[in-house]
């Protein structure tokens, strides 16, 4: 395992290694934008705990302001 990936097991019971694609606070919850090793240009939105519990983000609106967060990192690359 590389130091900036973990790995999430789907719902099939399949462990994926994600890489951290990039990560960021917003209103009072983490957040972790990952991808896939082999995949790049597939991003994932999560949102983890303190505990290092892994949550997919599901909420539209939710969803919508991690884009706004991602285009934002993106153009400062």
């Amino acid at each position: 395992m590389r130091e900036d990936s973990i790995f999430i097991v789907d719902d099939d019971g399949n462990e994926i290694e994600m890489k951290i694609y990039f990560t960021f606070d917003m209103n009072e919850k983490q957040y972790a934008v990952l991808h896939e090793i082999d995949h790049e240009d597939d991003l994932y939105p999560f949102i983890y705990d303190d505990e290092g519990n892994i949550f997919p983000v599901e909420d539209p609106e939710e969803l919508e302001l991690i884009q706004e967060v991602l285009d934002a990192y993106e153009e400062e690359k």
